[in-house]
């Protein structure tokens, strides 16, 4: 549920957003290409969901089980009840848990806040058959809730998972690990020489663009650069829901193409800013690294062929984003608000 922002406040908003330079991310840029209005939403009036998906979730995990210090999991993730409350009921405990949190009393507990539960039900027109407003309160107000807004309380940064999610995950993780070949390319053997060799993980980088209204930016799961070659390997954890002869689908669906494309413009830009040498005299290796339904495993490493045509897309892509952010026009992708589309 999205609280309504009063025009004022919209204008002053806008005003930030466009007052700088905004750095896109693949996932910003892939919301404003696809759907603008959420990346309106999200980006420029602030109102960014706290959307839990498992799917978008198990790469991060598989990768943070296998590159980092396992000591730091609890700095990074919180394991959930198995006795959680249903979708809708989470929902509303977790609307009512930002009106706790700009109260910024921590002595509170749900029970406090009935008037604001029957609020957001009827907002999010959940019970409403239910005519006792009491018992309505009730569904709500229970053990079950009360322990899981409890743990919202404890939660701060961290990241939520549930048991069967870390069971899969760390199942996985051993699979990467126990595999010679995906052992090499993400670098887990080699010992560090900074004349020769680097691993990087979890890698945050940001480069400027052509364009002075925006730049880009990246976290990459894992980068392994080898100076005697003049290499680099560029690795992203991806799971899918599918079998490994259908991810080529997965990477036009969720636009992974234009994530591995944002991410090698980074590593060019590092490589010719901070390593100072010349990217073009470098061989720069793509690989998404993928669990499917299966469990099977592989790397799918990106063509040359592959990476100049997604290239070509890329700068499409930008010519849309550059429209939006010049006409200020979130309604629609860019060629149907341009009334482009036929059937």
């Amino acid at each position: 549920m999205i609280q309504t922002i009063k025009e004022t406040d919209v204008n002053l908003l806008e005003a930030e957003f466009f007052s700088k330079p905004f750095a896109f991310s693949y996932s910003s840029l892939n919301k404003l290409i696809t759907v603008p209005a959420v990346f309106y939403q999200e980006y420029v009036l602030k109102q960014k969901e706290d959307d839990f998906k498992k799917y978008l979730l198990e790469g991060t995990l598989i990768h943070f089980l296998v590159l980092e210090d396992k000591a730091r999991f609890d700095d990074h993730f919180i394991v959930a009840s198995d006795n959680l409350p249903s979708a809708n009921t989470i929902a509303v405990v977790e609307e009512v848990f930002k009106i706790y949190q700009e109260k910024g009393d921590n002595t509170l507990t749900l029970s406090d806040f009935e008037a604001e539960v029957d609020q957001v039900l009827t907002d999010m027109n959940l019970h409403q058959n239910v005519k006792d407003p009491a018992k309505r309160i009730a569904k709500i107000i229970e053990p079950k809730t009360e322990e899981y807004f409890n743990f919202l309380k404890n939660k701060g940064d961290k990241t939520i998972i549930d048991s069967a999610l870390l069971d899969k995950c760390t199942r996985r993780a051993e699979v990467v690990k126990a595999n010679t070949e995906i052992r090499e390319l993400l670098g887990l053997d080699l010992e560090y020489d900074p004349k020769k060799r680097a691993v990087y993980n979890e890698f945050a980088l940001e480069c400027d663009a052509e364009s002075k209204d925006y730049s880009f930016k990246g976290i990459i799961d894992n980068v392994v650069i080898d100076v005697p070659t003049k290499t680099v390997r560029v690795n992203d954890f991806k799971t899918t829901s599918k079998a490994l002869k259908e991810f080529s689908e997965s990477v036009d669906h969720w636009n992974y193409w234009l994530q591995a494309i944002v991410y090698l413009k980074l590593i060019r830009n590092f490589l010719s800013k901070q390593v100072k040498v010349d990217p073009d005299e470098w061989n720069i290796e793509f690989r998404f690294i993928v669990f499917d339904k299966y469990d099977q495993l592989y790397a799918f490493k990106v063509s040359d062929k592959t990476r100049q045509s997604w290239q070509q897309r890329f700068e499409d892509v930008m010519l849309d984003a550059e429209y939006h952010l010049k006409f200020k026009d979130f309604t629609l992708p860019a060629e149907y608000a341009k009334g482009n589309v036929e059937l």
